[in-house]
This record gives C-alpha cells, structure tokens and sequence, in this order.
C-alpha cells in the first residue's frame, strides 16, 4: 500500500485525459486563466514536451488547490501507444508511491467529431482500463468544442454518447458534462471531481499494490492485444509480399525493388511492433518505488514533506529537479 501519512497540507490532483485535438491543454490554460500550456493548431500531435504536463492552479471561491497533469493522447501520430501508457503508469505510481491524493479523471472528448471513429474507441477503452470500475464515480465525461457545432446536432451526437459508447461507465457512476470554453466551466467541472473522496485507480492496484508488469494489468494486456493483431497483420502482409517477389520474372527489376522496399518497411514495422510489446514487460511500481527512495535521498533535507513530493512529481513528469519554488508558493509553506 503507497504511503498515506504528512498529507494534510498536500494539494488535490486531477488528470486530464483525451485524444489529441479534444482539447485538453485549452481546458487547463483556461483552468488556470492564462497560458501555462502549449497549445497546437496542426493535424499532428500537438503536446511538445513528451512527459505529461504538470500544472497547478488556485481555484476560486474557496481557494482549493489542485494539481492538473494534462497527459498525452493515445492516438499521438509520432508516439505509440506502448510508451504513451508506460509513460502515464509511470506517473500514476508515483502519485500513489507518494500519497498525493488523486480525485478523479477528466475525460474530454470533441464533439465536433463526425463518428465516433475506432480511434476514439480505442483510446476511451484504453482509459476505462486504466481507471477500473471502482473508480468509475471519480470520473467526468466531458464534452468540448460546443462553439463550433450547431446545438441541435450537437445535442444528438451527445445523446449518443450517453446511450451507446459513455453508457456502461455511466451507470457505473461516472457523470457527464459539457465544457463551454471559458474559466468558469472549467472550474466547474474540476470543482465536481473536488468534492470526491480520493481513488485509487485499477492500473496503480495493478502496478504498486500487486506489484504487477505492465502487460499483465488490463491496460497493458489491452494495448499488448492490439500490438498481437498489427504483428499478424504485418506478418501476412510480408508473406505475400515475399511471395509475389518469386513470381516476378527477372527482367522486371523496377516492380521487384519496389517490393523490396515494401517488403523491407513491413519487417521494420513488426520489429517496431515487437519492441513495443517488449516494453511493456516491466516492473512499472517497483522501478517508481526504486527511483523514488533514490530521489528523496537527492533533495534537501530542509524541505517539508509536501514540498518534498511535489518536487519528486516534478521529476516524473519533466520539471527539472530542484524546482520547488513555483510549488511551496502557492501551497503555503
């Protein structure tokens, strides 16, 4: 079980999750009311920094502090999937390692979207694995991009979401929300996650408690299944590729190098598959723990327990180490 003790003075967290282009990023710059993270205007993933974002904002009324991590999309065009999961594991280990209490997870979700395309389901699977249904109640469906739809149609890819593809996490005790673009919207919504107890999701019980690999928990093995199929894919793709190359005459040398470079690119594409499958054969919490005990023994001694873990948090999601100083301002130490 992560560590639970010193926490009294330690912020709230919530993660932010989606596909590229939902909007994520958007949501958390108008969550903290200016610009604290990049946003994207092209076709290709948007996120510059490959950790998560680490982010925190004071809301108002009452002043509750929160951490926001906007992750990275899972249908990321340079990225797979593998080392976007391992990635976000490795994030939630240390947020449980360290007991920085988790209120729940964001989803967010454009509804500008045509179809609800296989990507989309993909990725909303991905995310239901890693939550588990114990959680489910800590988890806000949103809804983005209101100002670029009309109402009506709108308002029907909505009821279409709630009864068909958001439906089985809904009556699991998720909620479902819209996000209307401005700050007040999206203190809203996070305030809703606020008022929750913390959770735990499955995938940190997978991972820190059960001590698990990564391909075994039910992300892992979901996103392992899916790299099983590409691999077969590719396999019989270069079968017939090696085998149209034998029925080539050998005066036809054009037709029989462009199926070399064919044949070449689909091995490349199973190694590439392989080595991800790979990847997720490892010991994602005891490697968090290690490097955790490793990191305290780094920092100053001075620093109190809070800002101490928030610092180590820093580090799993690309703030140098050290930097303390934007973290112990607003947390009142």
């Amino acid at each position: 079980m992560a560590a639970v003790t010193g926490l009294r003075d330690m912020p709230s967290m919530v993660i932010v999750m989606g596909a590229t282009g939902a909007g994520k990023s958007y949501f958390i710059n108008q969550l903290a009311g200016r610009e604290v993270v990049q946003e994207g205007a092209t076709l290709d993933s948007c996120t510059l920094s490959k950790a998560p974002n680490f982010q925190s904002t004071n809301l108002q009324p009452d002043s509750s502090k929160v951490l926001v991590i906007d992750t990275p999309g899972f249908d990321d065009s340079s990225r797979p999937d593998s080392e976007i999961l391992t990635e976000i594991a490795r994030l939630l280990a240390a947020q449980y390692e360290l007991g920085v209490q988790l209120k729940g997870v964001i989803y967010i979700h454009r509804i500008t979207d045509i179809r609800y395309s296989r990507s989309a389901i993909k990725i909303f699977e991905i995310f239901k694995k890693i939550c588990g249904d114990r959680a489910m109640k800590n988890n806000l469906l949103v809804t983005s991009r209101w100002s670029e739809v009309d109402q009506a149609l709108g308002s029907d890819r909505e009821r279409q979401l709630k009864e068909k593809f958001w439906s089985y996490m809904l009556n699991k005790g998720s909620n479902m929300s819209r996000f209307h673009g401005d700050r007040d919207s999206a203190i809203s919504l996070v305030s809703q996650l606020l008022s929750k107890d913390t959770v735990v999701l499955e995938l940190q019980e997978e991972l820190v408690d059960r001590g698990k690999n990564l391909d075994e928990t039910a992300a892992g093995v979901y996103v392992s299944d899916n790299l099983e199929k590409m691999k077969q894919k590719y396999q019989e793709e270069i079968s017939a590729l090696a085998r149209l190359r034998q029925e080539l005459l050998d005066h036809d040398k054009a037709a029989r190098r462009q199926l070399q470079r064919d044949w070449e690119a689909e091995q490349n594409r199973l190694r590439e598959a392989n080595e991800q499958q790979v990847s997720l054969q490892k010991p994602v919490g005891t490697q968090v723990r290690k490097e955790i005990k490793e990191k305290k023994s780094g920092l100053s001694t001075l620093l109190s327990f809070v800002p101490a873990a928030i610092s180590i948090m820093g580090m799993f999601v690309g703030i140098p180490p050290g930097v303390t100083e934007i973290f112990t301002s607003w947390i009142g130490m």
